[in-house]
């Protein structure tokens, strides 16, 4: 399996992440990180405000942050498209064309004294909108990189030049966003939900949320990060959080289970739950080990967890079952508690990724502690399978050492006699 996978289902992932459009998306899902980080602030404070409604209200901050990602998603790709194409006295340009676009796309509703359109278009509702815009714009850039009125030989100022050879690529972009929005009639945002329908359908059940996460630590295990998921799972799980916020203000239940967050219950200290294998790690019989858990045990409290993962678990025969065991039971076990209302789904934007994952669980799900026991039962999971391997891989390992000192060993007694 092992063999199989290297050889046939690596490289395709690596073509894959190597793609121009696959790039591009991913870069623009990671500028975007602040900004839903900055929204954690508002998120803690609200949970202030039940013990002490006085205290005033800072929902604001996140709504003109996490609430606009999607606007500033549509700007960063075809931005990214031409920065990418050496084209940077042209890429603030095709930022705000995306935007302009993009708002075009909104189909507002005109009524007295202004216009209407429903905010969650702005935010992590409409992401998967923005990055249609966002690459249709930018694709359009990249195929008039080369149209110019000017010769080069041009006495004209660069900055009026550039001026007049944006004005194609300004107005080809607006008059797709004019066909679809007005002259078809149809609704972007409403279209591209449709489309998406059959993936977020799936990522929101137990056998999607368990395949997600089953890639995720298989291809880790083969040296191959997680993040390169990130453009797809951050997508739909921040969608999803988006929404669940959306109906508790409403006074209604969250319902998606697979929102932003979910990793917190199976990616304990790191991808793969690693934090019980570095406890395990301080107190192992080989040097090699012992080293590693002391070195890495404090990054994995905060879910840092890349030198235990590529120094003790990647391409490590002894780690590959309990790295498929954790895979499939962990996330499992969250769905299935969120599902039969042992605890809470998450609702409260809490993007703190280096927070202890109790923590985190606690705050995303608006102060619920059964959150809390859920993560110490998953930990005390991992550690369960984590054990028995670890200490078969620590066991081989002290053979190594033994063998390798033994081998020294001998050298030196040979060297002495010399």
């Amino acid at each position: 399996m092992q063999e199989w996978i290297q050889n046939h289902l690596v490289p395709v992932i690596n073509k894959i992440t190597s793609m121009y459009w696959f790039g591009i998306i991913a870069d623009a899902i990671l500028y975007i990180v602040p900004f839903s980080m900055v929204s954690t602030i508002p998120s803690l404070w609200s949970i202030l405000r039940r013990f002490i409604p006085s205290l005033p209200d800072l929902s604001p901050i996140s709504t003109y942050s996490f609430g606009l990602i999607g606007l500033f998603v549509t700007f960063i790709i075809p931005y990214n498209v031409l920065v990418k194409e050496n084209k940077k006295d042209r890429a603030l340009i095709a930022g705000f064309t995306g935007v302009g676009t993009y708002m075009m796309c909104m189909n507002f509703t005109a009524v007295d004294g202004g216009s209407l359109v429903n905010m969650s278009k702005f935010g992590a509702g409409g992401m998967f909108t923005a990055m249609v815009v966002g690459v249709i714009v930018g694709a359009i850039y990249k195929a008039m990189i080369k149209f110019s009125f000017f010769k080069e030989d041009s006495v004209i100022p660069d900055f009026v030049k550039n001026w007049f050879d944006n004005i194609i690529a300004i107005i080809l972009s607006l008059f797709v966003g004019y066909i679809i929005t007005y002259a078809l009639n149809v609704d972007l945002f409403t279209l591209v939900q449709w489309l998406m329908k059959p993936i977020t359908g799936f990522a929101q059940s137990i056998w999607g949320v368990v395949l997600i996460v089953f890639l995720q630590n298989i291809f880790y295990f083969f040296g191959i990060s997680g993040w390169v998921f990130t453009p797809v799972t951050r997508s739909i799980t921040q969608a999803a959080i988006a929404e669940n916020m959306d109906l508790v203000a409403q006074g209604l239940k969250p319902k998606n289970i697979y929102a932003y967050g979910f990793s917190r219950y199976h990616h304990i200290g790191g991808q793969g739950a690693t934090l019980p294998l570095a406890l395990y790690m301080l107190k192992a019989k080989s040097k090699k080990f012992r080293t590693l858990g002391k070195a890495t045990i404090v990054p994995s409290v905060f879910n840092i967890n890349e030198p235990l993962q590529y120094g003790a678990v990647v391409g490590n025969p002894y780690m590959f079952i309990p790295t498929v065991l954790i895979a499939l039971i962990l996330p499992a076990n969250a769905y299935l508690w969120m599902r039969l209302g042992w605890a809470s789904i998450n609702y409260v934007n809490f993007d703190m990724n280096f927070a202890p994952n109790a923590v985190s669980a606690f705050f995303m799900s608006g102060g619920d502690w059964r959150n809390v026991l859920l993560v110490c039962v998953n930990f005390a999971i991992a550690a369960v399978i984590w054990y028995p391997f670890f200490k078969a891989a620590d066991k081989a390992e002290c053979e190594k050492e033994e063998k390798r000192s033994a081998e020294k060993a001998v050298k030196a007694a040979a060297a002495a006699r010399e």
